[in-house]
């Protein structure tokens, strides 16, 4: 019976850290790498024109469920800040458009998607695992990192957003 008991709890304790917010941590690594591509629609897409806004740069697939959980929660923090300098961009590791678009449409989610299908943003990004986010600031410096599935809304979030969209220089009239 001990072990039954034992076994339940770490299960208890499982199920609970599955649906913890993954920590958002300050960013150590290099210099902000390249992010340039197309999205679905055959746009060109550049980290660099996004200088002035900040932007959350989000790697994920269609076969991550912690990916798949997480995107509802980016899709809200993007509505939630229309007319702000903040961009959500997602990027795809490694798949093909039919099936990213086919998701979308039957998730009903309406992101920006940036086209990883041979994972080299994902490999010059360093990301070891998905999903993976990242927030650059206005200066277009990676300054926070996120391993694993967030809500985006949550307290936390939102504030640490809302201090980097504070330092974005207001336009001169």
């Amino acid at each position: 019976m001990r072990g039954a008991a034992r076994l339940l709890a770490a299960a208890a304790f499982a199920a609970a850290a599955a649906h913890a917010d993954a920590e958002i941590k300050p960013w150590k690594g290099k210099a902000t790498p390249a992010l340039a591509g197309a999205d679905l629609e055959g746009r060109a897409v550049d980290l660099k024109e996004m200088r002035g806004r900040v932007v959350l740069v989000n790697f994920w697939a269609t076969w991550c469920d912690p990916c798949k959980a997480e995107m509802p929660s980016l899709q809200r923090l993007r509505a939630n800040s229309t007319g702000k300098p903040l961009e959500v961009l997602t990027v795809n590791y490694g798949e093909f458009p039919q099936k990213i678009s086919q998701f979308l449409e039957r998730e009903r989610i309406a992101l920006p998607v940036l086209l990883d299908t041979q994972k080299e943003a994902a490999r010059d990004w360093g990301v070891g695992g998905l999903p993976m986010t990242f927030i650059v600031d206005a200066r277009g410096r990676v300054r926070f990192w996120v391993y694993g599935e967030r809500d985006w809304n949550d307290a936390a979030s939102v504030r640490l957003i809302d201090q980097l969209l504070a330092e974005v220089p207001r336009a001169r009239h």
